[in-house]
């Protein structure tokens, strides 16, 4: 049982997000307007228990009206990956690297929290990662959240008070990080982007060895969740090997700077999902993928599963 002192610390939080433009109705509107109103109610069930809460909106330019309450402008953005590669088919997706570099300039929270745009939370959001950070893990330990996969048929605001009470699939996917403040500027993500696969896994590789190789994972505390499961992102080969190529670089970088324990869990990821990246046989199986026909089939493959890597 927590001491009475733990329930004494304070622990105040800055939630990352990156908004953007999206046509009215489409999946990645109604996802941010959802998401909006979840986080509206976490704070103010955070602040009724007098926690300090801040939501930090980073954008690109053109994009500041896709913020609503309760975030706040942070810096601008000034480049996406198109500005590091061009990769086809176009997209302005901004690098990790930017937004938690940006979000964390100026923040108050002694954590921050960074969630991708379609994760939508839980009223006690806040709170309940307060009580991990006091009674589960050490002070200072990152982790990450998985969350739940609810059913495609929610799809209005009103509907958040079904949404919270949905049982929903567990995912594996890396889409809520919770970190020391003082991490963001040790970040090695090299120049990988956000909206398509490995920055996730980077990020959690690179918080487990800035932390001591002491990164947890929550899997039986549900406090996020997504609509649906479309994983629209395997589909677009180019990002996908230009976030695989930018995270082998920066995990050799990593492997230089730091004594990896062979328990830990970067070893582990190095071992049992980048490296075999490399074989010859993922090789191959990802030129297969640009044939016509053969992504969209994987990709449907990957949804039936309900798997996103």
């Amino acid at each position: 049982m927590a001491s009475e002192r733990q329930y004494q610390v304070s622990i105040s939080f800055s939630h990352i997000i990156n908004p953007f433009s999206a046509p009215p109705g489409s999946e990645h509107g109604t996802a941010s307007q959802i998401t909006f109103a979840s986080l509206r109610r976490a704070v103010e069930e955070a602040r009724r228990a007098g926690m300090a809460v801040e939501v930090r909106a980073v954008v690109l330019s053109g994009d500041e009206h896709a913020i609503e309450p309760p975030a706040s402008l942070c810096q601008l953005l000034t480049r996406t990956v198109q500005n590091v590669r061009t990769l086809r088919p176009v997209r302005p997706l901004p690098l990790i690297s930017d937004i938690l570099s940006n979000g964390a300039d100026g923040a108050c929270g002694d954590y921050l929290i960074f969630t991708n745009m379609d994760i939508a939370v839980q009223p006690h959001f806040y709170i309940a990662l307060r009580d991990l950070l006091l009674n589960r893990f050490t002070y200072g330990v990152p982790f990450i959240v998985y969350r739940r996969n609810i059913d495609s048929r929610f799809k209005r605001v009103e509907q958040l008070s079904e949404m919270y009470t949905a049982e929903g699939v567990r995912a594996y996917g890396y889409d809520c990080f919770v970190f020391p403040s003082a991490h963001a500027r040790q970040l090695d993500l090299g120049n990988c982007c956000i909206g398509s696969g490995y920055f996730d896994n980077l990020l959690f590789m690179a918080l487990d060895a800035i932390s001591g190789f002491r990164m947890e994972r929550v899997g039986n505390v549900a406090l996020t969740f997504h609509i649906g499961n479309e994983i629209e992102w395997t589909r677009h080969m180019d990002y996908i090997e230009h976030n695989l190529a930018e995270s082998m670089s920066a995990i050799a970088r990593m492997q230089a700077r730091y004594d990896v324990p062979t328990g830990s869990s970067f070893a582990y990821m190095v071992q049992n999902h980048f490296s075999p990246k490399a074989r010859i046989d993922s090789v191959i199986f990802r030129k297969f993928k640009r044939i016509p026909g053969v992504g969209t089939t994987v990709h449907q493959i990957k949804k039936w599963i309900g798997r996103s890597h």
